[in-house]
């Protein structure tokens, strides 16, 4: 069976998008799992449109690393699916929402080729039950095999723990990332990243994600980095997040929870999938 899909980039994260509204078809764990055995075509996540299950919301997303396991949340992802949905007509609204395992995205267009997704707000207990006990600024210390790091952990639909270094270039991020992943803190895995602060209002981030590894930019991890330096006092409300590929806007409101990520989105090419 073949399925139309769209290929989109992120910041350099590419999602592979699936239309499941104006086409049948089924992508579960299997079908993911073919595609990258056969080399169908090269993607961070693949991400499916359905119908949504609450008639409040707009539509239902559903989320895929390159191991076949489901994400829960994909802020890139998220504005990719924007481009894709107002570009293609697939809704009548300028403003849609859509349903994700992590949570609600509320999407639009903003200006200059961007697109905003706001988030539901950060949870700083969910998943946390296995690691050591937190100091005075909620920082968790923990050592691996190539470096002893300090990390502040939070859930924004999916776990991050955030690292804030001085030097981030030489920093063994695969090395650790992976330990990271099904360790005895993070069973089920973690999104690692490392920030570095150039000022309150402007910082360096590299991520490693779980199911797939270390990767050119990650939206959520974004949110995380830019909420911990919230907490911690180190960054302003507003951060630019600036990856390989380029940068990422974060609003953070800590009274409210409120997360708002924006940035550019753009299409590559229409593809056939053969599941």
């Amino acid at each position: 069976m073949e399925l139309e899909a769209h290929k989109l980039s992120g910041l350099g994260n590419i999602v592979v998008i699936v239309d499941l509204i104006r086409q049948d078809g089924v992508i579960h764990q299997e079908q993911i799992l073919k595609i990258i055995s056969e080399e169908q075509v090269s993607f961070d996540q693949l991400i499916t449109i359905e119908p949504p299950e609450d008639p409040e919301l707009h539509l239902k997303a559903r989320i895929f690393n390159t191991d076949g396991s489901e994400a829960k949340n994909c802020i890139n992802g998220a504005r990719c699916l924007a481009k894709y949905v107002i570009d293609s007509g697939l809704l009548p609204h300028e403003k849609f929402s859509v349903s994700t395992l992590g949570g609600i995205w509320n999407l639009q267009e903003a200006s200059n080729g961007c697109y905003s997704a706001k988030i539901s707000p950060p949870n700083f207990t969910l998943g946390r039950e296995n690691l050591p006990q937190a100091n005075f600024e909620n920082i968790i210390s923990l050592t691996t095999a190539k470096a002893d790091i300090d990390i502040y952990f939070l859930n924004i639909g999916n776990p991050h723990a955030i690292c804030f270094v001085e030097e981030i270039t030489n920093f063994p991020l695969p090395e650790v990332g992976a330990e990271l992943q099904g360790s005895n803190w993070f069973p089920e895995g973690i999104n690692f990243g490392i920030a570095k602060t150039l000022s309150p209002d402007k910082i360096e981030l590299r991520v490693f994600e779980r199911g797939v590894g270390e990767t050119l930019a990650c939206g959520s991890g974004a949110c995380a980095a830019v909420v911990a330096g919230n907490e911690l006092n180190l960054l302003n409300r507003s951060v630019e997040v600036r990856f390989t590929e380029g940068s990422l806007q974060v609003e953070y409101t800590k009274d409210t929870g409120e997360l708002l990520a924006i940035g550019k989105a753009n299409y590559i090419n229409q593809l056939s999938l053969e599941i």
